[in-house]
């Protein structure tokens, strides 16, 4: 039986004719529509009516332009048939305008939607652009949130398997600007996420809130990725840990940087491995290990290859009121603080490979945040020679490691890292 696929794209602000009024559906056989054959349909302030009368596998494009929020998408897609809207220029996002205060910007309570490309904010206080009902298959990539009062990205209504968030890009927020989960971590549990490539630059959550810059709840889990965090108020990025030993999350190849109050990474609890990470001028330390409500959770963590520099209070923190089951290994430490890479009183905290840069230059130009090993300095070759799986097998920018590797999350000589977009 073929299938029937429908592809609208909303003309910003011309309204032309008859014709462009008509929806245009496309009988194929399986494969996807030609971009030339999209319809040009209705007001641009009907977009949100049009993103709910598609079928599994339809689009909405939106040219460059305004268009008038909030929206709730209730249709679903279908396994490999999104619900898809996207804009239709990457370089001139349209932009989803809502100055009110009784809704967000766009609520997702479907399944199998992907939003691609849009611009949301200003928004008022509490007001989140994207909040997420659906439970699987809803997918957020390369939008732009800017000025918002709420969250940038939120699920915490809802158990959702296999949610990802990838290459967005977050400035000058007032709430923490991802949150997954549900903080009980039982009325919901955000399960397989993947948080990669994202950008957040100045978060300044009002007091009392904390203002993360990714935050990851109790019991859910997943992978955070490649992602560049910088200026938040609390911890660039925070994972509560999980219950359920097989639930494991990645902490991998991020840049966490000037947070004002925290550390550029906290975990709560594990099974977590936290690999070739960066983190440098956070207000603590670099990565702080801390028992989240004495839930006795820091079990099966790993911290492996970072390098943590610059950090005001010290380079890795531990809490010392509980019990801790973690392996540091391969770590460039730096720390203008006294903190300590261990605290001696803690029982469960393996060591090895590590090297304390804090009296000892280690790094090319790390006041241009050049953290590549100094040539014949003491990170090459320093590190424990890899015997376990979660032991990388390659950096920071995707550069083989050696044998022996070197300490930190940088192999040999690359680049700068830049506060932007990673790639």
């Amino acid at each position: 039986m073929p299938t029937m696929v429908r592809v609208t794209r909303i003309r910003g602000f011309s309204f032309g004719s008859v014709r462009r009024a008509l929806v245009l559906v496309v009988i194929l056989c399986g494969t996807p529509p030609a971009r030339g054959t999209a319809a040009e349909i209705g007001h641009p302030n009907d977009f949100c009516a049009q993103i709910n009368a598609l079928p599994p596998g339809g689009e909405v494009v939106l040219p460059p332009g305004e268009y008038r929020g909030p929206c709730t998408i209730r249709t679903s897609g279908l396994p490999g048939r999104p619900i898809v809207v996207r804009g239709q220029t990457p370089t001139q996002r349209p932009r989803i305008v809502y100055d009110g205060s009784r809704s967000n910007v766009i609520d997702v309570k479907a399944d199998h939607v992907t939003i691609r490309g849009l611009a949301f904010g200003p928004t008022q206080a509490n007001i989140d652009g994207i909040r997420i009902f659906g439970r699987e298959g809803v997918i957020v990539e390369e939008c732009e949130f800017s000025g918002l009062g709420g969250i940038a990205i939120v699920a915490n209504h809802h158990s959702s398997h296999g949610l990802v968030v990838r290459r967005n890009v977050v400035r000058n927020s007032d709430a923490t600007a991802m949150y997954f989960g549900c903080h009980d971590g039982v009325d919901c549990v955000a399960e397989a996420l993947l948080i990669e490539g994202n950008y957040i630059h100045t978060v300044r959550a009002p007091d009392p809130q904390i203002g993360y810059g990714i935050q990851v709840k109790l019991n859910s889990w997943g992978v955070v990725r490649d992602n560049v965090v910088v200026a938040t108020k609390g911890p660039g990025i925070m994972v509560y840990g999980a219950i359920n030993a097989e639930h494991a999350s990645l902490i991998e190849g991020n840049l966490t940087a000037d947070s004002l109050r925290s550390s550029g990474i906290v975990a709560g609890g594990g099974p977590v491995t936290i690999r070739n990470n960066i983190a440098t001028g956070n207000a603590v330390a670099g990565v702080g290990l801390e028992d989240y409500g004495r839930r006795g959770l820091l079990r099966g963590v790993i911290v492996v290859h970072n390098t943590l520099y610059g950090n005001d209070n010290g380079h890795f923190m531990v809490a010392r009121d509980g019990g801790v089951d973690a392996t540091v290994v391969n770590n460039a430490l730096h720390g203008k603080g006294t903190g300590a890479i261990a605290v001696p009183s803690v029982p469960g905290l393996r060591l090895g490979g590590n090297v304390n840069c804090s009296r000892v230059a280690c790094f090319v130009n790390p006041g241009d945040r050049d953290f590549s090993p100094l040539p014949g300095g003491p990170l090459i070759g320093a590190g424990v020679v890899p015997s376990e799986p979660w032991f990388p097998s390659f950096d920071f920018f995707g550069v083989r490691r050696m044998y022996p590797p070197s300490a930190g999350a940088v192999e040999i000589h690359g680049r700068p890292v830049r506060i932007g977009p990673k790639f």
